[in-house]
Order: C-alpha cells, then sequence, then structure tokens
C-alpha cells in the first residue's frame, strides 16, 4: 500500500473500532436490561452474568461488520471531501478504482474476519448461550434458591426455603405438581442438596409429605428422612433436545437427521442459514464497495452535503433492509435460499455501474 492508501486504511479502522465499541456497548445495556431480571431472581453470581453477555457479543457482529463499514466508509470520505483532500487527490492522477482500493483491503480484511465468526463462533457462542442459560434455570443449588421466596423450580416444583448456610436448608416447603391428580407438598425442618450427573436430589430430614388421597381426604405420611430426585437426567434430556438452525455447525446444517421430523420439517431453514453465513462476508465486501463508489465517484459541492448525507444513508437503510428481506423469504420459500446472496450481488453491480459512468465523465471532460 502507498501513502495515501494507508492514511485511508487507518482511518477506516480507527472509525470502524469507534462504531463498533459503542454499538457493543448499547447492545450489552439492552442485553443487560433482559437479563437482569434472571440475575436477581436467581442471585447469580457476576461472573455468570458477564458470561451470558460475552455468548451473546458474537450473535450480533457478523450482522453489524456490513453496517459498521459502510458508515465508517461515509465518514472517512465525507470528511476528505470536506477537508478538499479528495478533490486533491483526484486532482492528481488519483482514478476511482485508486481510491476505492484502501476500502477494497480493508473489506476482504473484515469479511476474513466476518467469515470466522458466521462459520465458526456464531454457532458455538449461541449453543453455549442456551447451555448456560439452561444451566442456570435449572441449578437448584441452595446459592440459587432465594431464601424467604416461593422459588419456581420449572413447572412442577415451588419451594421455598427460610434460611440457608453452610450446614445445610432450614424449613424448607417443596410442593410437587408432577402428577396433577396427586399434588404433594413436603415440610421439612432440615436438609441439604445433592447434585448428581443425571439429578438434582433433596435430602430433607424431620419432616411430613401431605397428599390426597383416593377419597380426595387429606393424608400425612411423617418422616426421619426423605430423599426427592428433581429433573431426573436433565443433561441427557438437554443433549438431545432439537437445536435450532443457528446454533448449529455447518456440518450438521448440511447433514440433517434423516430419522428427525423436526429436521425434515426445517430443512429450508437449514438451506437458508447455510446461504446466510456465507451471504453476511460478501455483503461486508460489496457493501463497502458499493458505498466507496458513490462518495469517491461523483464529485458533491457544499450546497449538497446534505442532500449527500441523505442519499448515503438511505442507500445503507436499503442494503439492510433487502438483506433482511431476502433472509425471510429464503426462509418460508423452498428453494429459495439462495437469493441471499441477491443484496450483495445487487450491490456489485452497482458499484460496477457507477465506477463506469464516472469514468465515463471523466474522460468526457477530457
Amino acid at each position: 500500500m502507498n501513502l495515501v492508501d494507508r492514511y485511508i486504511f487507518k482511518q477506516l479502522l480507527n472509525n470502524s473500532l469507534l462504531i463498533l465499541i459503542f454499538i457493543i456497548s448499547v447492545f450489552c445495556l439492552a442485553k443487560s436490561v433482559q437479563l437482569i431480571e434472571l440475575m436477581i431472581s436467581r442471585n447469580l453470581p457476576a461472573f455468570v452474568f458477564l458470561q451470558l453477555i460475552l455468548n451473546s457479543i458474537p450473535q450480533i457482529i457478523p450482522v453489524l461488520f456490513p453496517i459498521i463499514i459502510s458508515l465508517s466508509i461515509f465518514f472517512v470520505y465525507s470528511r476528505m471531501t470536506t477537508d478538499q483532500e479528495l478533490i486533491i487527490l483526484q486532482s492528481s492522477s488519483f482514478s476511482t478504482v485508486d481510491l476505492i482500493k484502501p476500502v477494497l483491503i480493508f473489506g476482504t480484511i473484515l469479511a476474513i474476519i466476518s467469515s470466522f465468526f458466521t462459520l465458526y463462533q456464531t454457532p458455538k457462542s449461541n449453543k453455549n448461550f442456551k447451555i448456560l442459560l439452561y444451566t442456570i434455570k435449572n441449578d437448584y443449588s441452595s446459592s440459587l434458591l432465594q431464601e424467604g421466596v416461593f422459588n419456581s423450580i420449572g413447572k412442577d416444583f415451588t419451594i421455598f426455603i427460610k434460611d440457608s448456610n453452610k450446614e445445610g436448608l432450614k424449613n424448607i416447603f417443596i410442593h410437587d405438581t408432577r402428577d396433577v391428580d396427586k399434588p404433594t407438598t413436603l415440610i421439612a425442618k432440615k436438609g441439604k442438596i445433592i447434585n448428581t450427573q443425571t439429578a438434582t436430589k433433596f435430602f430433607l430430614e424431620e419432616g411430613s409429605q401431605q397428599f390426597l388421597s383416593k377419597e380426595k381426604n387429606l393424608s400425612i405420611l411423617y418422616f426421619d428422612e426423605y430423599l426427592l430426585s428433581i429433573n431426573q437426567n436433565k443433561n441427557n434430556d438437554f443433549i438431545n433436545r432439537w437445536k435450532s438452525p443457528s446454533e448449529r455447525s455447518m456440518n450438521e446444517l448440511r447433514n440433517p437427521n434423516p430419522d428427525s421430523l423436526d429436521d425434515i420439517n426445517n430443512l429450508q431453514a437449514f438451506k437458508a442459514e447455510v446461504t446466510m453465513r456465507y451471504a453476511i462476508p460478501i455483503n461486508v465486501m460489496c457493501f463497502s464497495i458499493l458505498v466507496a463508489s458513490f462518495l469517491v465517484a461523483f464529485k458533491f459541492s457544499r450546497i449538497d452535503n446534505i442532500l449527500k448525507v441523505i442519499k448515503v444513508f438511505s442507500l445503507i437503510i436499503f442494503l439492510q433492509v433487502l438483506t433482511i428481506v431476502s433472509s425471510n423469504i429464503s426462509i418460508k420459500f423452498e428453494n429459495m435460499h439462495f437469493i441471499n446472496f441477491t443484496p450483495g450481488f445487487l450491490s456489485f453491480l452497482f458499484a460496477i455501474y457507477i465506477i463506469l459512468k464516472s469514468k465515463k465523465l471523466t474522460n468526457a471532460k477530457k
């Protein structure tokens, strides 16, 4: 790269980093608002909350890259036009292609980074996020059971604990509705939680079990010790669950399970997910070339500055809307998954048209 290329590249990098940090900060704040209720209700430690946020970020980075690079190009080239740097370069035998070259290099680097996220990191983060969320919601350790509050555990259990310490739990109330026709209430003076790989168990001491008999009479059984198992085979249930397209690897998307009815019903969604993961890096490249050629190919006077801003922002919004529409169509209609490449393809064609038209105008003036 020559001196001009390095100068423009550095400006693009600095602006992109600032925009990325700003958007991620806003996203983290919004995500924190969504997770704060879970954090408070489950009394989550800070590091678990941080893990949830960090696993959420890779989900949006590939989607943000086309927007970030488009905005960065707009800010850099608009400033260069205002400072007359762009006009000087154009007057110094720099062609439109020469001025777009740094954008092409920067866009290629971002496209490679975006490919890493879309093909590997994002599905892995989506999977880890759901595993962590599931673990939190199904972890019945005493640290996640609030004292003095009725804790709802899934659909079947309501647990009340008056006090908990290192020695165990005190004054425990458990309402079990797994058998709808015969709900059971357990009351114990003390107990403790036993976590195993297959289940979470409550070991209760000095208590009673209350339930309705077949004659609808209240029956009470007193016990010295009682072992209650909750969420049996919880790990196996989660591992064997159906995974959404966003958390599947490329191999899993290309090779769905023929014996799974859910997989068969979502074949089009799998195809759309595969093409979208390839289309996003392409969009980074093509969107950046289009915005750069639009800004560089035609000279704007100071009077047209407001109109230029409106045009560029309208172009960026249009490209994002086109991407969203294409994604929805690719999922809903059979064999339409290749439409995900339409925004990038149209952007590239339009960029070539602008460059060629600019070249013709330049030659005509000569």
